[in-house]
This record gives structure tokens, sequence and C-alpha cells, in this order.
């Protein structure tokens, strides 16, 4: 992708507040990992003293491994000089990154808590009704943050970006590939998880399921 770096100058403190955030995401990411194991639910793998939610952890390592990509993206689109400004197309592929990773972070973050959510329900069959209002409050508020990073944070980083349009549709491209790819493999950690197989159309539908999981959280 063609890059003119005299007229491409983004302030080095932008790339930085996003080195910021994921950070702070890869932070989450780590405390999620050692809580998954003190919650209810998941799969019961023989040899293995906790349950595991296969899922969430997909997501969460997923989220992790995101992450590191997008730190690498965005180191390598600032220049090498006394000023330091981002004038490679990198920075913009690091924010379809980092976005994808927070989306990852939401699924790692939420499903598990609904899950546990549905167990105190069944054992608590008097606070059935209000455990249903937390439930949905907590669908609708990870439901939100989702959407927003998979495809609203998306959205807006290639519209606002100030590389050419041929680099845009590339990189947008991009994310499409790289979004599905990460909904197939979400779809295979759920099944694996609820212990079922499926065929190719099965796995087929089960992958665009994904692309708008908060609707079955």
């Amino acid at each position: 992708m063609p890059v003119d770096s005299k007229s491409v100058r983004v302030a080095v403190n932008v790339m930085r507040s996003r080195l910021t955030l994921i950070g702070f995401n890869i932070a989450i990411v780590s405390f999620q990992m050692v809580f998954l194991n003190r919650l209810s639910g998941g799969m019961n793998v023989p040899g293995i003293d906790h349950n595991v939610h296969l899922g969430a952890d997909m997501a969460l390592f997923m989220s992790m491994a995101l992450s590191l990509i997008a730190m690498v993206a965005f180191i390598s689109s600032c220049a090498l000089d006394e000023v330091g400004v981002c004038n490679h197309w990198s920075l913009v592929a690091g924010d379809l990154l980092m976005y994808l990773g927070l989306a990852h972070t939401a699924t790692g973050f939420f499903v598990p808590l609904i899950r546990t959510l549905e167990n105190f329900a069944s054992r608590l069959p008097e606070s059935a009704p209000e455990i249903a209002v937390l439930q949905g409050a907590i669908v609708v508020v990870g439901g939100a943050a989702w959407f927003a990073t998979t495809y609203v944070g998306p959205v807006v980083s290639l519209l606002r970006s100030p590389f050419p349009p041929s680099s845009n549709r590339l990189l947008g491209g991009g994310y499409l590939v790289l979004l599905f790819g990460a909904a197939w493999i979400g779809a295979y950690s759920a099944l694996v998880e609820a212990q079922a197989t499926a065929g190719a159309s099965g796995i087929i539908k089960l992958t665009l399921a994904k692309l708008v999981q908060p609707f079955w959280w």
C-alpha cells in the first residue's frame, strides 16, 4: 500500500493513547483468565480440578494475541526521526486489531458472568425475577460494548483515516477476513464446550451467529 509520508503526519500522542488502552485491556484479560477458574458452569474435563470455560478462554487468548499484534502495528507506524510522527497505514491497522481484541475481551468477560447468573437463578428460585433483571442488564450493556468495539470503532477509524482510500479499502477487507476467522474459531470453541458436533452447514450458521453473538447471550 503506498504511503505519502509527507502528507500524513499523525501526532505520536495519538498512538501513545492507544498503547495505554491496550495495556489496560491486557491487564483485564490477565485478571479474567485467573478468575474464570472460580466461576460455575463450563466443561467438566477429567483430570482437571476445575470447570473449563473454553469459549471464554479462547476469546481471552485471542484478545491477548490481537492486543500484542496491535502494539507492534502501532509502534511500527511511528517514524524513526527526531519528531516521531506516525505516517504509516499500520496505525489504522493497529486500531482495527485493538478494537477486535476489545470485542473478544467483552466476550470473555460478560458471557461467563451471564452463565453464572443463570446458575444462581436455578439454585435460588425465590430470587429468580431479580436475577433475571441483573442478567438482562449485563446482556444489554455487554452487548452494546461488543457491537461498539466490533463494528462502530473500526468503521469510525476507517472513515476518519488520513491515508489513501485504496489503503483503507484493503484494511477494511483485511478486517472483515479477520472478523470472519475469529467467528469461525468461536464457533468451534462453542461446539467443543457444548460437547456437540455439526456439519459444514452447521458450522457456517454458527459462524454467522457469532457475528452478532450478543443476541444469543
